[in-house]
């Protein structure tokens, strides 16, 4: 039986998975943005791994890929080369948004229609490499990520996401042996 921990990016990621997988360990990285290197993540992450001391598996990484202009896989490779070279060789999985969380939300696109109740907004031809938290600001100008945010991504369909986001799609593909019942309908 696995006892998976997160490491996760923000608080929006962070709250969504205390509802969907309580009594996990969740933890923020506090390494967050496109300015901060993957070396540095890297670092951060390894720290909090060795601190967990062997209590958890697998530990399961959450980032936005932000500005960053690597590809998703890239960035999921890079990362976990660094992690490897700061002496980590636990099971580690990495989940990159393409570009934010936000993307995700959008990726459930009648999901977030029926949210945000705006009237006459135009889907995007395609959710994922757009900011997707300044798209949900222009059409959801009261967006707060820590409620808001939280309230739609619990909301989404993991169906839909799965189908509609290839980033959600690759992240849910390498957990699906964590019990989680949000993630489960997927499978």
């Amino acid at each position: 039986m696995n006892k998976p921990a997160f490491l996760v990016d923000g608080f929006t990621e962070k709250l969504v998975l205390e509802k969907i997988c309580p009594n996990t360990k969740i933890n923020r990285i506090n390494c967050n943005g496109s300015s901060v290197s993957l070396e540095s993540i890297a670092k951060r992450v390894a720290s909090l791994i060795r601190i967990m001391n062997n209590r958890h598996y697998p530990i399961i990484i959450v980032i936005d890929r932000e500005d960053r202009e690597m590809e998703v896989s890239e960035i999921e490779t890079v990362l976990k080369e660094e992690i490897l070279k700061a002496g980590i060789s636990d099971d580690v999985r990495i989940g990159v948004c393409d570009r934010m969380i936000e993307n995700w939300i959008l990726s459930d696109w009648e999901s977030y229609a029926e949210n945000c109740k705006a009237e006459n907004i135009i889907k995007p031809d395609d959710t994922e490499g757009i900011k997707g938290k300044s798209f949900i600001k222009k059409t959801y100008p009261t967006y707060q990520e820590t409620t808001d945010g939280v309230n739609m991504l619990l909301k989404a369909s993991p169906k839909k996401m799965y189908e509609n986001s290839p980033s959600f799609k690759n992240f849910a593909n390498q957990i699906t042996d964590i019990n989680c019942e949000w993630l489960n309908t997927l499978f």
